[in-house]
């Protein structure tokens, strides 16, 4: 039986290896359209956060009246002209099914827009892995919350897998226990620092690192 009865996956950074994609397409190509010297792949690991407004764009000179939808026009643009989507990491699919396997309710929850999610997961074959998908979700700690609730599992029996600081204050804001894996948007020293503040934090290597804990 698995230690952990449910598991809430991140997509972006997590599941999909598209740091260096959403890079090029997002502050390179936005940077660049404003004529502003671009931040390194570096600072925009270690600066990022949920709100990329206040924590990168702007202190790095992008106007202050620009908007976010702005923004997002500007690199969905650029993903169109590039065409070929961001890959899998190549333990994902594997580690789903692996978690899956052992008996763990599987649920995919991110931020990124709802229509696209679902094609991906249909695309990339998880569909028969996840129990459900959240899509659009900006309050995670809130999804986090209602999900426990909704398939009947305590915290200590919930998983949060991501690869940002904010998840996994979301998930201890839940009461579930976060992993991380600093393959993706924030670095490994960032989240490290983390720690200090949210010491439940579990650091993976990788996403196959994360099924030992799963079984506990």
């Amino acid at each position: 039986m698995a230690k952990y009865q449910l598991c809430l996956f991140d997509y972006n950074g997590t599941l999909q290896d598209d740091l260096h994609y959403i890079y090029e397409c997002g502050p390179q190509r936005i940077f660049g359209r404003f004529g502003l010297p671009c931040p390194s792949i570096d600072e925009y690991r270690n600066q990022v956060s949920a709100d990329f407004m206040k924590s990168f764009y702007w202190p790095h000179g992008i106007p202050a009246d620009v908007t976010a939808e702005e923004l997002n026009a500007i690199m969905k643009q650029a993903m169109k002209e590039r065409g070929e989507p961001a890959k899998l990491f190549d333990d994902a699919l594997t580690t789903v099914q692996a978690a899956a396997d052992l008996g763990c309710l599987c649920v995919l929850v991110s931020a990124y827009d709802s229509a696209k999610l679902n094609e991906a997961v249909r695309r990339h074959g998880f569909e028969p892995y996840f129990r459900l998908v959240v899509g659009d979700a900006r309050d995670k700690a809130k999804e986090f919350g209602e999900l426990m609730r909704k398939f009947g599992a305590a915290p200590a029996e919930t998983a949060a897998i991501g690869d940002m600081v904010e998840d996994a204050s979301s998930a201890a804001a839940a009461g579930a226990r976060p992993f991380l894996c600093p393959r993706g948007f924030h670095a490994r020293d960032k989240i490290e620092a983390a720690q200090r503040d949210l010491p439940s934090i579990v650091v993976i290597d990788r996403l196959a690192d994360l099924i030992p804990h799963l079984a506990g």
